[in-house]
């Protein structure tokens, strides 16, 4: 029993020792990431040892310039961009506040490419958007020695060493949560159906097919495709992103569905909202006795709560005292989707000209008087000294919370009397409005499996977590990970072998000394 324990324990050293042999090989079969080999992380001047350019490239686009957005007013904040830009709404609770925090720099006022300094070059913040570990908490509004406001960020060794294609997690971290929460704007979600960010939302079809945001929006020098009307401007304004790119004109198998050459895919995939739908900023402001601060009289439904309104689209921007942009007439429009937002602003009393609201004096002392004086002085603004509430009403576009070919709007949903559809304020006769809506029958269309022009590949995981060598970075949620040492491997391996070696000397039978007879 002994020899055959002893035989079997040789086995099992010569298995181990095969396996520690194997090990190394194994790990490096697969090449390690190069971003695994940063050892000191300086913002882009590390990206620029191998990322040539891209500096550049930044400064160039819309997400760095904001162009037409820091003077955009939007009845939504009622308010520019320019004269909130950063700062701490509540110093006791460390509440920050301003537009600045959803800017890619380090706070500074963001300047044509061609007035950018070298010091706010330096203050991109390219992991921001390329760090799945990007951690927020250190992102946070400081005065520096002159008194100017800046951002700090998350410049950890472990943020630097993921950088990587930005995953949809990093692109919602601003374009979700603009207005204070989730879903507020657009009311719609784009995350998979098991994830999604509230409890009506139903997730978006393509990302629960494992699709991100980077996907569609697609790039060229960090310039990305999209466009919505209340955005005035687009880096690549040739290029109107559509359903098209990736499914054909005729996506369906059935004629009848292919027919509906003026329907945006949306207007059938995308059928609800919600978020904020209505906000007056004249009216007694609320009080938060937990944050303490004021807010705005707002109505905010649950996502998904809300039917969408339809309306002609041409893809182009929808300026104020301008034609909406899209109609019947004009072929390159089409029906789609929309959240309808409603806001009463103060507006001049002489003029009718809106005026951009301060919002420090507004959020922190509930002061709408001191909101409209201050506003007014730092936007250069023709101010007559009196307002009047004004209602305005803004169309934002809804193109996520897609839902699928089953779940989609089908013919009984449109052409019915009661459809969701408004036939006559689309611009259609009574005649035509007639006929819309009785169309509906039993077989008045069977949806089809889409047609697709492109091949989609495969949804793929993220790259594998890089490793600290054991260390744990300040601020990551990350649980600690070393990574695999063949030195150590072949330590523990000898440890092993010596250890089982003592054991199997101890089992070895006493000799037996010789008597004499």
């Amino acid at each position: 029993m002994r020899v055959a324990t002893r035989s079997h324990i040789l086995y099992l050293v010569i298995a181990a020792v095969a396996l520690a042999l194997l090990l190394p090989c194994s790990g490096l079969a697969q090449a390690p990431e190069p971003h695994k080999y940063i050892e000191e992380y300086n913002g882009p001047e590390t990206c620029e040892m191998c990322h040539a350019g891209i500096t550049d490239d930044v400064i160039h686009t819309v997400h760095y310039t904001w162009e037409e957005k820091m003077d955009h007013y939007s009845p939504i904040p009622a308010t520019i961009a320019r004269i909130n830009w950063l700062g701490i709404l509540n110093s006791e609770l460390n509440i920050p506040g301003g537009c600045g925090r959803c800017h890619i720099g380090d706070g500074s006022l963001p300047m044509p490419p061609d007035e950018v300094t070298a010091a706010e070059k330096a203050g991109i913040d390219c992991l921001i958007c390329h760090s799945p570990t990007y951690d927020t908490s250190l992102r946070f509004p400081e005065r520096d020695d002159e008194g100017n406001w800046k951002l700090t960020q998350d410049q950890t060794l472990m943020s630097a060493r993921q950088a990587q294609r930005p995953p949809s997690q990093n692109c919602l971290l601003c374009h979700q949560n603009v207005e204070g929460g989730p879903l507020i704007i657009r009311g719609v979600d784009f995350a998979p159906v098991a994830d999604r960010h509230g409890e009506t939302s139903v997730g978006d079809y393509h990302a629960d097919a494992g699709f991100d945001c980077v996907d569609c929006h697609e790039s060229e020098n960090h310039k990305v495709t999209g466009f919505g009307p209340t955005l005035f401007s687009r880096d690549l304004p040739d290029d109107r992103l559509l359903c098209d790119t990736c499914h054909t004109s005729t996506p369906h198998g059935d004629p009848i569905l292919n027919n509906h050459l003026r329907l945006d895919c949306r207007a059938c995939h995308v059928q609800s909202t919600g978020g904020l739908i209505h906000r007056d900023w004249t009216a007694e402001p609320d009080f938060d006795p937990i944050t303490e601060l004021f807010s705005p009289v707002s109505d905010v439904q649950p996502p998904n709560s809300v039917p969408v309104v339809f309306r002609w689209f041409d893809g182009g921007m929808a300026k104020p005292d301008e034609p909406w942009p899209g109609d019947r007439a004009d072929e390159n429009s089409r029906i789609q989707p929309f959240k309808e937002y409603t806001g009463i602003v103060p507006v001049d009393a002489d003029s009718g000209i809106p005026i951009p609201l301060k919002l420090d004096p507004f959020f922190t002392e509930g002061d709408l008087e001191k909101a409209i004086l201050v506003g007014a002085e730092q936007s250069d603004m023709d101010y007559s000294g009196s307002w009047e509430p004004k209602e305005l009403t803004t169309y934002i576009q809804i193109s996520h919370g897609t839902a699928g070919g089953d779940a989609a709007l089908s013919c009984p949903d449109c052409h019915v009397a009661d459809g969701v559809m408004d036939f006559e304020a689309l611009g259609y006769t009574a005649d035509e409005v007639t006929l819309f809506t009785s169309l509906s029958s039993a077989d008045a269309g069977v949806r089809q499996p889409l047609k697709m022009n492109v091949v989609v590949p495969e949804p793929v995981p993220l790259p594998t977590p890089v490793v600290l060598s054991g260390e744990v970075e300040a601020g990551s949620s990350e649980g600690m990970r070393i990574s695999f040492n063949p030195w150590l491997a072949a330590l523990a391996v000898i440890a092993i072998l010596g250890g089982v070696g003592f054991w199997l000397s101890r089992q070895r039978p006493p000799s037996k000394t010789k008597t004499g007879a």
